[in-house]
């Protein structure tokens, strides 16, 4: 049985989640609580899988009891949230306390219309319950130190003739992954990075200025025309599939959903192949679901090298085992490894001449 406690301090919202719970018999619900000392008394006693906690409560909020939460028993989080509730530093402190999950609450209310909200919601339970304790991102202090020093803005263009690039798609358990790998790039990287990283609207903004301030490098939510610098990650915005034109700058699309996903991991490979060939590196990191596979696809029949994260550090290994099982990634690599594959990628080494190797 998949142990669940649901945290809210309004009783029918905590009657509605467990009510949705109630339709699957492999989950049952060990605590419905209201306040952080109820909360963390469960989470001692009750030892739940996995915790369901809406970010804003009336003697505290989410964000709090996450964080001491985590100090306690790490343990996945769902968070339930609506942008009108979420405290001003909220952006920030969904990345640093395990949260792996973010859902609207308002979308909740409709399930007994659209069954399709439960079945969602109890899938990602499911999958979520089984994330280990040690991938969960800590709390209450940083995984490493910056320098004192201010990082200069970066503002140097691609030269002509620089055909390198690094493209990322992650999504649940993206924005740990992320860190882990842009605190190890330097600053004066040569070749710019672009990321779809899934996330409901509203977040994309936060997580941008949240790994700007904990790496080294700079990380800005993409606009259209935005010019590619090196040494600078772009974020694909909200609701738009991020893309490239012939001349390095960025092209934003309002194109349909695919598979779900906008923006869709597969139009940012697709395009990068389109315009790199050989002089793209795509990464595929944890994830639900197959999103990025087929781009990658895509990519590596242009010659461009590929890399998977590993199922040992993925806290969902759907997406880079989609991509693994269509046979087309030149690495499997835990994540821990990653950001040195980019350095020499960005330093002209062959990737693909080294073999099709895990880590």
């Amino acid at each position: 049985m998949i142990k669940v406690l649901i945290v809210d301090d309004l009783k029918p919202a905590r009657e509605m989640i467990r009510d949705i719970l109630a339709l699957d018999p492999e989950i049952t619900v060990v605590g419905m609580t209201e306040n952080e000392s109820e909360t963390l008394q469960a989470l001692r006693t009750q030892h739940p899988h996995l915790i369901i906690l809406d970010s804003f409560l009336r003697q505290t909020n989410g964000y709090d009891i996450a964080s001491k939460a985590m100090n306690i028993r790490p343990t996945p989080i769902i968070m339930l949230t609506a942008s009108s509730e979420a405290p001003t530093d909220a952006f920030h402190r969904v990345f640093d306390c395990g949260i792996l999950e973010i859902i609207p609450k308002a979308a909740l209310y409709r399930w007994r219309t659209r069954p399709e909200v439960a079945k969602a919601l109890i899938r990602k339970i499911k999958l979520l319950s089984k994330v280990r304790p040690e991938s969960l991102m800590e709390c209450g202090g940083e995984k490493r130190k910056r320098s004192d020093i201010l990082i200069p803005e970066i503002n140097r263009p691609i030269k002509e003739g620089n055909s390198r690039i690094v493209a990322i798609v992650s999504s649940t358990g993206g924005p740990n992954a992320l860190f882990q790998i842009l605190q190890e790039l330097p600053s004066d990287l040569t070749i710019p990075v672009l990321i779809v990283q899934h996330m409901i609207n509203g977040f994309i903004k936060g997580l941008a200025e949240w790994l700007t301030a904990k790496n080294h490098l700079q990380v800005h939510v993409a606009k259209d025309h935005d010019l590619m610098i090196p040494g600078q990650a772009l974020l694909a915005p909200d609701d738009f599939h991020l893309t490239l034109t012939s001349n390095n700058r960025i092209k934003l699309l309002d194109m349909p959903p695919v598979g779900g996903h906008r923006p869709s991991g597969n139009y940012l490979f697709q395009s990068v192949a389109d315009h790199y060939g050989p002089g793209a590196l795509g990464i595929i990191l944890t994830g639900m679901g197959s999103d990025g596979a087929i781009g990658m696809k895509f990519l590596k029949a242009a010659g461009g090298k590929t890399i998977a994260q590993d199922e040992s550090t993925s806290v969902i290994f759907g997406m880079p085992k989609a991509a693994i099982d269509l046979g087309i990634i030149d690495r499997i690599l835990p994540v821990t490894k990653i950001a040195s594959e980019i350095i020499a990628f960005s330093g002209s080494e062959n990737l693909e001449s080294r073999g099709h190797q895990n880590g």
